[in-house]
């Protein structure tokens, strides 16, 4: 795919800065809504040019501007690296056994649970022989 068909399929637009500075050495800071700054941080929009992407982008295909793939990948929550932990052992975590109907009898007292005798329900509710 060349460059001309790389842009008109990935890019889908450009962000409006709401200002701009430039430096005397060269590069630009661009002034962005916070919505516009998450696309950015996010890898959906570039911090260069200003192209909105429909899909995580790494390198621009306008100015070639490309992501520091390091810094946008975050380590994984600890609650999950544990699960994936817990997932590979041999033995699984001892796991609590149930009582059916001690579990039914227990939900069935809840405040919330609606209390209907059976011969009170209506046909479309009474349960299936």
């Amino acid at each position: 795919m060349n460059r001309e068909q790389a842009i008109k399929s990935q890019v889908k637009g450009f962000l409006v800065p709401e200002f701009t500075m430039d430096f005397p050495g060269g590069g630009r800071l661009n002034g962005l809504t916070e919505p516009d700054f998450e696309r950015v941080r996010a890898g959906y929009a570039c911090a260069e040019c200003l192209a909105v992407f429909d899909t995580y982008t790494v390198t621009c295909p306008v100015c070639g501007l490309a992501r520091d793939l390091g810094r946008d990948i975050a380590d994984a929550p600890s609650l999950w690296v544990q699960h994936i932990n817990e997932r590979n052992q041999d033995e699984p975590s001892p796991r609590r056994t149930i009582d059916p109907a001690a579990e039914i009898a227990r939900l069935g007292a809840h405040p919330d649970v609606e209390q209907i005798q059976l011969d009170k329900l209506t046909p479309k509710r009474r349960p299936r022989a």
